[in-house]
């Protein structure tokens, strides 16, 4: 019966199925895309020669785009509607793909993963809102599950480059392949109906960014996936090179990246299914996730080494869709604006974590990333305990 009623109330069953649908492929996709991404890193060091602070730098400018395009475009998701704004984030990204594919230096190449970041940062983060907005009663599920898409999405990505590359495709091509799929998708949304399009009247009025940082619950939160999204993007970034540069194993780069993203899957599966003891659930996977990175560096054994990685993403899964959801509910009536300014914030740690981590590793050992990375994660949970203890003390006065 509540299944029924909440059909209703947003449309056709057909035109639900195909807004989830669409969702859930596309962060398929944007899995596939960033761990290709990650993976062929090294490629393009080695193409055009950088060291490892352009190596960071490279990360970066991904990053840089992300955090840049939420401000505006999020913000404007608002006026215009989530539906426009998702269609407008597939156009950067479909545009910033075919100029990385073509692109033969390495300025117009980072100026194409720029753009290409831009979309991305906006595409997830409206996306994700679309799940929150339409769908509010099963939230955490719908974002949990468009995660385990994503997941599988960055487990495969690697391991499709790897066979396609060993085929004798070029791997710049290979964007244009991503490039198709994405239009196909932007298609498909295109005649999707939405019935929470636009955010409240009355509360956009009020809306400022500023304003919402004072709130000390959602600073916390975005200090929380600020951190995180740095991790993440590091412990990925890093791996190739970790692997072939540190250990001499350049044939488990792949496997390692691929473990670290599959991984996430049981973990936000897992997540979204039980939807309680949320605080629970997270102390105990971000504590697995700052030990298993600390162990990877320490262990002699590679086996022991690809073992870690392994349970570091599966400590990872939640972690992202737990605090999204948590300021999503904390947001109602203005989710897509503040969902994006929190993306603003995600790519500012995907970009300032690996960078610190390449200007670190230029002077010392691929190690010191990772162990960069263990230090966040340990302000990354100290952030959202905070952010739970300052709610429960706001609810209680």
């Amino acid at each position: 019966m509540h299944e029924s009623l909440e059909t209703s109330s947003n449309g056709t069953a057909k035109n639900k199925v195909l807004v989830i649908a669409v969702s859930y492929v596309t962060l398929l996709m944007l899995g596939i895309y960033l761990s290709f991404f990650q993976y062929t890193v090294l490629s393009v060091t080695q193409i055009f020669a950088l060291n490892s602070v352009m190596l960071g730098l490279l990360i970066a400018m991904q990053s840089i785009g992300m955090a840049i395009s939420p401000f505006s475009l999020g913000v404007l998701s608002g006026k215009i509607g989530k539906k426009k704004t998702v269609l407008i984030s597939y156009a950067l990204m479909i545009g910033g793909m075919v100029l990385a594919g073509s692109s033969r230096n390495i300025v117009l190449y980072m100026v194409s993963i720029l753009i290409v970041g831009a979309g991305y940062a906006v595409n997830e983060a409206t996306l994700s809102a679309v799940l929150a907005d339409e769908y509010h009663s099963k939230s955490t599920r719908h974002i949990n599950f468009s995660q385990v898409c994503f997941s599988l999405g960055a487990f495969g990505g690697p391991l499709i480059a790897q066979a396609l590359v060993s085929k004798g495709v070029y791997f710049q091509d290979l964007y244009f392949y991503i490039a198709m799929v994405f239009l196909a998708l932007a298609v498909l949304f295109f005649f999707t109906q939405h019935y929470n399009d636009h955010t409240n009247t009355e509360k956009l009025k009020s809306f400022s960014v500023l304003g919402k940082l004072k709130n000390r619950v959602l600073l916390l939160l975005i200090v929380g996936i600020f951190l995180y999204v740095g991790i993440e993007t590091t412990v990925a970034s890093f791996s190739d090179s970790y692997f072939e540069l540190s250990l001499g194993l350049p044939e488990l780069s792949a496997t390692a990246l691929s473990l670290y993203w599959l991984s996430m899957v049981p973990s936000r599966f897992l997540a979204g299914v039980l939807m309680k003891n949320t605080k629970s659930i997270f102390v105990f996977l971000a504590s697995l996730m700052i030990v298993s990175i600390v162990i990877a560096m320490l262990a002699p054994n590679t086996t022991v080494k690809l073992v870690m990685f392994a349970l570091c993403g599966f400590g990872c899964g939640p972690i992202w869709p737990l605090i999204v959801d948590r300021i999503a509910k904390k947001s109602k009536g203005y989710t897509s604006p503040m969902l994006n300014i929190t993306f603003a914030f995600c790519g500012g740690g995907a970009a300032l974590l690996p960078f610190i981590a390449g200007l670190l590793v230029e002077s010392s050992t691929q190690s010191a990333a990772y162990y960069l990375c263990a230090i966040s994660g340990v302000l990354m949970l100290a952030a959202y305990l905070l952010a739970i203890k300052t709610k429960r003390v706001a609810q209680e006065n």
